[in-house]
This record gives C-alpha cells, sequence and structure tokens, in this order.
C-alpha cells in the first residue's frame, strides 16, 4: 500500500525514494558488503549481517519485485508468459538498427515486445516502432496503463498493445502480420559469421544474397539464424529458472553462469 509516497510493507514503511534507488543501484554481481549496504539503505533499524548472501539477494529482489514499476519487472513478467511454452526461443536485447528491442521471441514467427514502464517515457517510441517493424513479423508495445492513451496515438496499425496492470498482463489490440519487413535490414542484424554460415555460396555478401534470395527466403533464414544465436542461452535460463531470482534473469540469460556461482560465493 502506498502511504503519502511510501510504501507500507509488512508493518514497515519503506520510501519510495529508496525502492528506485534500490532497484538503480542492484547489481547481481554485488559483492555482500554492497548488498548489505542497499538494505541497510531500505531498513536502517534492520540487521543483515547474519544472513548468508543468497537471503540478501533474495530480499533485495523481493522488495524491488514488489514495489517497483520499472522496465526489469515487466521484462520478467514477460519472461513469466513465456517459460512454459513449447518450441519458444526467446531473448532480451537485441539491436535493430539503432534501437535495441527489449524482449523477442522465436518459433513459426518472430514476435517483439517493447517495453514502456510506468517511469519511462514515450519520446523514442515513434522511432523504436519503425526499426523493429524492419525485422519482425508480429510487433507489440507493452505498456503501463499511464501510457495507454499516448500509445494508442503512437501505434502503428500492425503493432499489438499490452497493458501491465497490479502483475498482470491485458492484451488490449492483437498485432497483425507487420508487411514492412525489410530484407537487406535483417541480414545487416546478423554478424559476418552468421551470414557466412547461413549463406556459404553467397559468401555471405548481402547484396550477392538479395540478389538470389527472396524476401521469404531470407526471412525464413534470419529466424533459423536468430533461433541458433539465442537456444543456448534461453535452454539455460528454462534450466535453472528454480535458481534464478526474478531480477537477475537477463543476466543469467547474458552470462549463462551457474546460479550457484553467483548467489553461494
Amino acid at each position: 500500500m502506498q502511504v503519502n509516497g511510501n510504501i507500507s510493507e509488512n508493518g514497515s514503511s519503506i520510501s519510495l525514494e529508496a525502492v528506485n534507488f534500490l532497484a538503480k543501484s542492484y547489481s547481481t554481481i554485488d559483492y555482500y558488503i554492497k548488498l548489505e549496504s542497499l538494505l541497510k539503505n531500505v531498513y536502517p533499524a534492520r540487521e543483515f549481517s547474519h544472513l548468508p548472501k543468497y537471503e540478501l539477494h533474495k530480499l533485495l529482489n523481493d522488495i524491488i519485485l514488489q514495489n517497483y514499476n520499472g522496465e526489469e519487472i515487466l521484462k520478467y513478467r514477460l519472461f513469466e508468459k513465456h517459460l512454459n511454452k513449447r518450441n519458444i526461443i526467446g531473448a532480451f536485447e537485441m539491436r535493430v538498427n539503432t534501437s535495441r528491442i527489449d524482449f523477442l521471441t522465436i518459433n513459426g514467427d518472430t514476435t517483439s515486445y517493447e517495453i514502456k514502464s510506468e517511469l519511462d517515457n514515450l519520446s523514442k517510441l515513434r522511432k523504436q516502432m519503425t526499426d523493429y517493424m524492419l525485422a519482425f513479423e508480429y510487433n507489440y508495445l507493452v505498456t503501463d496503463e499511464r501510457h495507454i492513451a499516448k500509445a494508442e496515438e503512437l501505434l502503428p496499425d500492425s503493432f499489438g498493445l499490452w497493458c501491465y496492470k497490479n502483475g498482470k498482463y491485458k492484451k488490449l489490440k492483437k498485432a497483425t502480420l507487420n508487411k514492412k519487413i525489410d530484407p537487406e535490414m535483417q541480414l545487416r542484424l546478423l554478424t559476418k559469421k552468421e551470414l557466412l554460415n547461413s549463406y556459404p555460396e553467397e559468401q555471405g555478401k548481402i547484396k550477392k544474397v538479395l540478389n538470389t534470395y527472396n524476401a521469404n527466403s531470407v526471412n525464413y533464414l534470419f529466424k533459423q539464424t536468430l533461433k541458433a544465436r539465442y537456444r543456448s542461452r534461453w535452454e539455460f535460463l528454462l534450466s535453472n529458472k528454480e535458481n534464478i531470482l526474478p531480477i537477475d534473469i537477463q543476466f543469467f540469460f547474458n552470462t549463462n553462469i551457474l546460479p550457484e556461482r553467483i548467489y553461494f560465493h
């Protein structure tokens, strides 16, 4: 419960300022002393030195998950929605032109999810949505309810819209097939090695590929290449999901370090 800029938590009062500072300051790889210091900033009167390192991580994750309204929370909730779906490969923070998509799924189709939390603004949204339509078949804007009216004004026809409220997502508009995909942009999003592996006869040269393959063929190989790029990282998350704390999901996707090496050392 929020009261006068504070959050009531199990009988204790946490200031919103302290929660926001905690969310911005916390890192999965923080040492014990830093973790303890962050907790003391939220609960100055409590003692934490008797707790093992994992418990400090868990307390910090719980505070952020329950009281913070930033991007990290919406990312975790997207992960939750997709972790039990079969034949899906997920990914965080893929570069697309000059933007970075927050979350992406690849199965028979590519589906992007751009997040705008309560703490974000929409100043870059039009450019971001234009970039994502160059690469992906289906695209969604995932936003806090405070942005809905403005987001609906900016949303391209093919974009879908999800609203995040009270810890849950509600689909307000279903995405339709995007017909503005640019094969050249898709190829430019692949590494030199990926291009060479996908198009050995063209020596991975983009101009040669575009002269040889049509848009549908490029799109198909684009999806297969992204699946290969992200498969092991996504499967690592699925295999270790019971041992990974919510705010740390993207860190473990990027690193594939065993959770016990972080939480217990």
